[in-house]
C-alpha cells in the first residue's frame, strides 16, 4: 500500500502538465453547459490503460481518491450518490486487487446510498478476485445481519459469510468472535456496536469516523425505541389503552423524560403500540424501495414489461415477497407504465 500511494504525487504532476489549455476550455464549457459535474469523475478505464502504459493500478489509486472526494462532497450536500457504484466498478476493472475499493465502496453503497444489492454485488466481485481478503465476506455478512435483519434467512446468510471470512485463515480474532456469536445466537446489537466502535477508534479517515458515529447514534435510537415500546406496553396493561403521547408517559412515571433524537428525527407511537423513529423509518423506506426497484428491473428483463402490480412478481415466483412499507398503515405507490415506485 505504501508503494501504491508513494507514486501518486509524481503521476498527479505528470498528468497536470499534460493537460493543455484547450482541454481545460472544454471542461469549463461542460461546466458552463451545466452538465453533471460527476461525469468528470468517470473516465473510460480501457482508454486510461492505453495511455498509462500499464500503470493501471496507479490510475486506480488516483480515481479512488477522486471517488472518496466525490462521496464526501455529494453526501455532505445531501444529494444522491448517482455515480458511486459506476466509479467503484471502473476502478476495480483497472485494478481487480484493490481490496479497499470493494470494501469501502460496498460500505458506502449500503450505509449511505441504501443500495444493499449493489453493495453485495461489488463485494462479491471483490471476493472472486481476492479470495484471501477476509474483509470482504465480513462486510457482506454485516449487510445481511444489520441492513437486512428484517428479511428471512438474513442471519443464516450472515453466518455463512462470516464463516468464509474465518476460513481465509487471515481474519483477526474479533472476526472469529463475531462468527461464534452469530452461531450461538448472541445479541446482534452488541456485534454491531463492537464493529462501529472499532471503526470509530481505528479509522484514519474523518469521513469513516463520522459514518461510524452516525451508525452508533442509530443503534442508540433503536435501543431507545425498544425501551419506549416496553413503557407503552406497561401503560397499556395498566390503563387498557395506548398513551396519548410521550408527555403522558412522563406524567405517569413510565419514562423519566421525553426522548431526544441525536440525528434530528422524531419518535412516534404507532397504532399497534410500537414506538418508531422517523430517521430509522426513512432509512428503511429508502432501502426497501431500492430493493423493489431492483426486482422490477429484473422482472422487466425477464418478461419484457413491468408487472401490472407489485404482487405479480410474487405470483410469478420471481421474488418471495414484497417488503412492507416501514410506516404503519402506508403502502407503496407504484406506476406499472414507468415501473416507478415511491413512498
Amino acid at each position: 500500500m505504501i508503494v501504491r500511494w508513494a507514486i501518486i504525487l509524481p503521476l498527479v504532476l505528470a498528468l497536470g502538465l499534460s493537460v493543455n489549455y484547450g482541454a481545460q476550455q472544454r471542461i469549463d464549457a461542460m461546466r458552463d453547459a451545466q452538465f453533471d459535474e460527476e461525469l468528470l469523475y468517470l473516465p473510460n478505464e480501457q482508454l486510461l490503460q492505453h495511455f498509462t502504459g500499464g500503470m493501471s493500478s496507479v490510475v486506480a489509486s488516483l480515481l479512488w481518491l477522486r471517488c472518496i472526494q466525490y462521496t464526501t462532497e455529494t453526501f455532505g450536500e445531501g444529494r444522491k450518490l448517482e455515480w458511486l457504484n459506476h466509479m467503484c466498478h471502473t476502478i476495480t476493472r483497472l485494478d481487480p486487487h484493490f481490496v479497499d475499493v470493494y470494501r469501502y465502496g460496498g460500505i458506502f453503497l449500503a450505509a449511505l446510498e441504501a443500495d444493499d444489492d449493489a453493495s453485495i454485488e461489488l463485494m462479491r466481485k471483490g471476493m472472486l478476485n481476492n479470495p484471501h481478503a477476509w474483509e470482504l465476506p465480513l462486510e457482506i455478512a454485516m449487510v445481511y445481519l444489520l441492513n437486512r435483519r428484517d428479511q428471512p434467512d438474513s442471519a443464516r446468510h450472515g453466518a455463512r459469510y462470516l464463516a468464509m471470512a474465518v476460513a481465509t485463515g487471515k481474519a483477526p480474532q474479533h472476526v472469529t468472535t463475531f462468527a461464534q456469536n452469530i452461531q450461538l445466537q448472541h445479541n446482534l446489537p452488541e456485534i454491531e456496536r463492537a464493529m462501529w466502535m472499532d471503526t470509530l477508534e481505528t479509522a484514519r479517515d474523518d469521513f469513516m469516523r463520522e459514518l461510524a458515529q452516525r451508525k452508533l447514534d442509530e443503534l442508540g435510537i433503536r435501543e431507545t425505541c425498544s425501551a419506549l415500546t416496553g413503557a407503552v406496553e406497561q401503560f397499556e396493561a395498566k390503563t387498557g389503552r395506548l398513551p396519548s403521547g410521550f408527555d403522558e408517559l412522563v406524567r405517569t412515571g413510565h419514562i423519566d423524560q421525553k426522548p431526544r433524537d441525536p440525528l434530528g428525527g422524531s419518535y412516534l407511537i404507532a397504532p399497534d403500540g410500537e414506538v418508531q423513529n422517523t430517521v430509522l423509518l426513512d432509512d428503511a423506506v429508502e432501502r426497501r424501495m431500492n430493493r423493489i426497484r431492483a426486482d422490477l428491473r429484473r422482472f422487466k428483463e425477464a418478461h419484457g414489461r413491468y408487472p401490472e402490480e407489485l404482487d405479480e412478481m410474487v405470483r410469478k415466483r420471481d421474488i418471495g415477497f414484497i417488503p412492507d412499507h416501514p410506516y404503519y398503515g402506508r403502502d407503496w405507490n407504484y406506476d406499472p407504465v414507468s415501473g416507478e415506485v415511491s413512498p
